[in-house]
């Protein structure tokens, strides 16, 4: 199988793949024939999963609504749970996700494909996601370039609302009733809240899963071709482990399932996570994460500058602060973790979530560069 076959196969004839829908198991199958047709120790790691990040976001948008509402009345009551709830979303940014173990669950899986070293060290993991995101109106071409600010507000709007039904608490228990404009201050932001509400709504209700021809096929086919030179007899390197992840695309929980059960084995691991590769400007990142900004390996990112420059490999350093990829769990646990991605002349990630996600926009030659970088970035790290 070459790039192209591999990019077809996921993209086109398997098509979207939603976490914990019949489209990813049949990836997750694609993957591990892939692994082991080149030889590799190849297994299935199940877990069970929320399949969409929606209903997860209107609860902690629903929940802090009523209680700016009720913090007229019943500041004492109310303001502990929507200081609750900001935490515990503060957590969900952060990959440490406590409510979603309450919602309604489905089965994805892990695909892990390893080179076995001599001693059963693992010097190197290579991650990529393999389903695909449903689409919503905030991706969409004439918002998304302000996705950033738009996601701001929201966390912004959840903080703001444990903060101002607090000063009426501290304010009721200094006195004898609330303040009515900070009642007001609350009402305002509450009704700001109702617009990513609606947002949501819609997504579920009318939006479907995109074919996730870059996010994340070709990051799968990077890895896939990284995986195939590796185990070459002429450049073969042991110690490396393959890792395609499922339900990244509601909460990384394929990444937090493997972190969680192949943690001890992989602590001392350089992780290089490969997600949205085929169009635009390759980089390696050196700082992601929704809320706090998780500095990248430090190890990863020099190395990456020395492999860029020596080989002149058209490959810029950069920062991301969008959604988490699936280096943000490992980094906000203290692994050493680093991605590679591309984006346009914007800063963007191109047909990002949209239904024009499609193969036909995937640019080859910068699977190609990916695969060369990451085989010289491999070199370094394993020997």
């Amino acid at each position: 199988m070459g790039i192209r076959e591999d990019l077809l196969k996921l993209a086109v004839e398997i098509g979207p793949r939603g976490a914990g829908t019949p489209g990813e198991a049949k990836a997750a199958a694609y993957i591990r024939e892939r692994f082991q047709s080149r030889g590799l120790e190849a297994r299935m790691q199940e877990f069970r999963t929320i399949d969409t990040y929606s209903y997860l976001y209107l609860v902690y948008i629903g929940a802090a609504i009523i209680c700016g509402v009720l913090s007229r009345w019943f500041p004492f009551y109310v303001a502990p749970i929507a200081i609750l709830v900001a935490v515990l979303f503060a957590l969900d940014l952060e990959t440490f996700p406590l409510i979603s173990r309450l919602l309604p669950h489905k089965t994805s899986r892990n695909v892990i494909g390893e080179i076995p070293s001599e001693d059963g060290r693992v010097g190197m993991v290579v991650v990529a996601h393999y389903d695909s995101a449903r689409s919503a109106l905030s991706f969409s071409p004439r918002l998304v370039g302000n996705f950033r600010l738009s996601f701001s507000m929201m966390i912004g709007s959840i903080f703001a609302i444990a903060l101002l039904t607090l000063a009426n608490l501290i304010v009721r228990a200094a006195g004898t009733s609330t303040n009515l404009w900070v009642w007001v201050a609350t009402l305002v932001v509450c009704a700001y809240l109702l617009i990513p509400a609606a947002i949501m709504v819609h997504r579920e209700v009318s939006m479907g899963f995109t074919p996730g021809a870059n996010d994340n096929a070709s990051g799968v086919v990077a890895m896939l071709a990284l995986a195939d030179k590796m185990s070459e007899q002429e450049s073969f390197t042991p110690g490396v482990m393959f890792v395609a992840t499922g339900a990244e695309e509601v909460g990384t929980a394929g990444m937090i399932e493997f972190l969680k059960k192949n943690g001890e084995k992989v602590a001392d691991s350089l992780f290089v996570n490969l997600d949205n590769l085929g169009t635009g400007h390759v980089c390696y990142i050196d700082c992601e994460g929704m809320l706090l900004g998780h500095r990248s390996s430090e190890v990863l990112v020099w190395l990456s500058g020395k492999v860029a420059q020596s080989k002149k490999y058209p490959v810029w350093r950069a920062s991301y602060r969008l959604l988490s990829t699936d280096a943000t769990p490992a980094l906000a646990r203290g692994y050493q973790a680093m991605s590679v991605m591309a984006f346009d002349d914007e800063g963007g990630l191109p047909n990002w979530h949209w239904e024009t996600d499609t193969v036909d926009k995937i640019e080859m030659e910068n699977i190609e560069v990916v695969r060369g970088f990451l085989w010289n970035l491999a070199r370094r790290i394993i020997d």
